[in-house]
């Protein structure tokens, strides 16, 4: 029996040190593990609703509605984990006036309850939610593991500096005292069990499976509570919802395939080219030209033709105005895919009010771009949570400082002001419109003094970029915002050009489901040699899931004296 001591004894001090040191660094950080795991805390969403996800060991995702009930589905979770969930209110910037789920469909905020959905974009797709709230989970884990495995290594280190070097000598001395042995291992057991043995609980079955969710993503799900009589009764509307919205975007997606796979030019310009409007200072824009320039413009050239011998081109998918339409997020992705887009801009208004629950849509439209480059200037609903949404999913988000992305030099910033259903317009930076972009046109003028001229402005409002055009330190600038499309025209000394809605967002309608207004989607070429666009058409989806795609345009060139011209009213029909 003394073999093993004399053998432990017989090592070299170092190496028992070494064996020491592993052994408590592995027993501390197994401790550590199981208490970052079973801890773990993540602020999410469900539809338009804050919750609070936490794991557990019981095997189960259960959504806990309060006094409603629960919905509880199998864990796909590995080592018996579970999570629950627990549903909490609506954020006030999606609500107005207090409106709730039982308001009418007349109320703005039909768009993310009264209509449902927001529900459907659950119900249609947990495993969105779920993956989110997992990988917010796991890394709340992981920075609690790390925050205790340093407290216990620092505890260790204390203890042997407190007893002088000779820590094993005194705990074996207490340990040698009457009651101390039992004590510690039910302080042990204890300490262990209490935390434990609750979240290893979970529903013993209870529940019943609802017809209704036959053929859905939930369709084993238990339900718990008054909620099941709930879904019974109103569920087939979520489930309609869920068929109406896949249906309409199935459609368009397959219009789109058509269109393009009866087009003649998908990714190049071909064929005779349309030049957009081109106003000299002193002349009106033509209506006709303006308004039908596919029809009444003078043809040119390829506008390929008219670049220089040395062409570098880049394909851009251009978005703006979203707020929320996944469906159209999808849609995009797809153009992109399918002219093999090198990268996205996106012009602002990801979301509807800018809070957290929202973030299963940047989530939503992040799978559908793709691990293209995406470069967003956010707009007056979007806010810098929503920024921190989009940065999580590596998308080069303007804030102020120029950025170069496939050799592009962008600047832009987030939009000082901030709107949502809660609350009117309110500004929510240190400077207004006018002042952000007073200090975008220096930092442009900056640039270009330095010989690093910016080859795209981008805001969200045109209004933040027409100082930068009208010093000529920038030549092309995009936004969005007013849901219409405005050239590209010449303005000031350069090219401005404002994007329409790509959810096709109408007044008083909600953007997310099936199409209420027509939507626009923008191609362009640009040519990184001559820093300047080469074409673009645009892709518009229609609220009965038609596709139409523009001929390929030319831009105008930027003018050699200032042009200033009154914007169309609303009620002209929108440039082409």
């Amino acid at each position: 029996m003394s073999e093993p001591s004399e053998g432990w004894h017989g090592l070299a001090p170092r190496t028992r040190r070494i064996v020491r040191a592993s052994i408590t660094w592995f027993l501390t950080g197994i401790i550590a593990a199981v208490f970052g795991l079973m801890t773990a805390t993540y602020t999410g969403s469900v539809g338009p609703h804050v919750a609070e996800y936490e794991t557990t060991l019981n095997n189960e995702i259960t959504f806990n509605m309060g006094p409603l009930g629960s919905l509880i589905i199998d864990s796909p979770l590995p080592l018996h984990l579970g999570v629950d969930v627990r549903v909490g209110q609506i954020p006030d910037e999606l609500t107005m006036e207090g409106t709730t789920i039982s308001a009418g469909p007349d109320q703005a905020v039909a768009a993310l309850t009264a209509d449902l959905a927001s529900y459907t974009q659950f119900f249609a797709s947990p495993a969105e939610a779920i993956s989110a709230a997992t990988h917010g989970l796991v890394m709340d884990a992981v920075s609690r593991t790390i925050l205790a495995w340093s407290i216990l290594l620092t505890l260790v280190l204390l203890g042997r500096l407190s007893a002088h070097g000779v820590l094993r000598a005194a705990a074996a001395s207490a340990w040698r005292r009457p009651g101390v042995p039992a004590v510690a291992l039910t302080l042990v057991v204890v300490g262990v069990l209490l935390p434990v043995v609750p979240q290893t609980h979970g529903s013993a079955g209870a529940g019943s499976v609802s017809s209704v969710l036959a053929g859905t993503p939930l369709e084993n799900a238990r339900i718990t509570g008054r909620l099941g009589a709930l879904i019974d009764h109103y569920g087939q509307v979520v489930v309609d919802e869920i068929n109406k919205n896949d249906e309409f975007y199935d459609d368009v997606a397959a219009n789109l395939t058509e269109k393009f796979e009866s087009d003649s030019a998908v990714t190049e310009p071909a064929g005779p080219t349309l030049a957009m409007p081109t106003v000299a200072p002193e002349e009106p824009p033509a209506e006709d030209l303006q308004n039908h320039p596919e029809e009444d413009g003078d043809e040119t050239e390829g506008a390929a033709s008219e670049q220089d011998a040395e062409v570098d081109p880049v394909t851009m998918v251009i978005v703006a105005d979203l707020h929320c339409n996944v469906g159209m997020g999808r849609i995009s992705g797809l153009i992109a895919d399918t002219v093999e887009a090198d990268m996205i801009l996106n012009l602002g208004d990801d979301v509807i009010g800018g809070t957290s629950v929202e973030g299963f849509c940047i989530d939503a439209f992040a799978k559908s771009f793709g691990d293209r480059p995406v470069v967003v200037a956010g707009g007056n609903h979007d806010s810098s949570e929503t920024a921190d949404q989009q940065r999580a999913h590596g998308w080069h988000v303007l804030a102020g400082e120029p950025i170069e992305v496939n050799g592009i030099r962008f600047l832009g910033d987030l939009d000082p002001t901030l709107t949502s259903l809660g609350a009117p317009t309110r500004l929510v930076a240190d400077e207004n419109l006018p002042e952000r972009g007073h200090r975008l046109s220096e930092r442009a003028c900056e640039e270009k003094e330095d010989g690093e001229p910016i080859d795209i402005l981008m805001m969200h409002n045109h209004r933040a970029t027409e100082e930068a055009l009208d010093s000529g330190c920038v030549k092309y600038a995009f936004a969005g915002h007013f849901h219409r499309r405005i050239g590209p025209w010449q303005r000031g000394l350069g090219v401005q050009y404002v994007h329409t809605s790509s959810a096709g967002a109408v007044l008083d309608k909600p953007t997310i489901g099936p199409l209420s207004g027509t939507a626009g989607v923008t191609i362009m070429t640009w040519d990184r040699a001559n820093a300047e666009p080469i074409a673009m058409r645009v892709v518009r989806a229609m609220p009965d899931t038609s596709v139409e795609l523009s001929p390929w345009y030319s831009w105008p060139e930027p003018p050699g004296v200032p042009v200033h011209l009154e914007w169309p009213s609303p009620e002209e029909a929108p440039w082409p």
